[in-house]
């Protein structure tokens, strides 16, 4: 492995609390409240769905541990049958857990999963730069690298990041000069 990899992501997790310090000072509704329109309607919905990538990407592709294993296997059979419609109840599972997750250390408590697998990713994955292919949730094949599912998946976090901090200014909520959220200093 690449001792970079864990440095950075080191980086990440730190800035990541930097932003749930953040949101714990959110009134909790203001946290909740879904915005008509938006794909992820609300702040917690956009973190949830950051976590979610990270198992999904790093979990599922990157690992091979399929998410939700326990709930698909109490589906029907027809249900799971194609992988259009195991997506679909994928992200059925996931949207509904998503309402379940009230709180900021509820979605903290989802983000101690998604550390807990890069942390095997760092201890498993070698051949960093081999190509493989993963069949995407639109179905579409696509090649990729476990160093690129680790990356992109940081940089998406980064993304909605800063999606959520503009998202809390337009809901009357800047972000207090005691926070900073650009990547943490080394």
């Amino acid at each position: 492995m690449d001792p970079s990899l864990p440095l950075m992501y080191g980086w990440v997790r730190r800035t990541r609390e930097q932003l749930f310090e953040y949101t714990e000072t959110l009134p909790g509704h203001v946290y909740l409240q879904n915005q008509p329109g938006l794909p992820s309607s609300s702040l917690r919905d956009i973190h949830v769905h950051v976590a979610n990538m990270y198992l999904w990407w790093v979990g599922r592709y990157g690992l091979g541990i399929e998410p939700y294993q326990q709930e698909l296997a109490s589906l029907p059979a027809s249900a799971t049958a194609t992988h259009a419609a195991r997506t679909e109840a994928i992200i059925a599972l996931e949207g509904a857990e998503t309402l379940r997750l009230t709180d900021v250390n509820a979605v903290r408590a989802k983000f101690l999963e998604a550390d807990a697998l890069l942390e095997r990713a760092f201890q498993t994955f070698d051949q960093l730069d081999q190509p493989f292919e993963v069949i995407r949730a639109s179905g579409r094949p696509t090649m990729v690298t476990r160093r690129w599912v680790l990356m992109s998946n940081m940089m998406h976090e980064f993304h909605h990041k800063g999606q959520m901090l503009a998202f809390g200014r337009a809901l009357g909520y800047p972000l207090p000069d005691s926070i900073e959220t650009d990547l943490v200093l080394p």
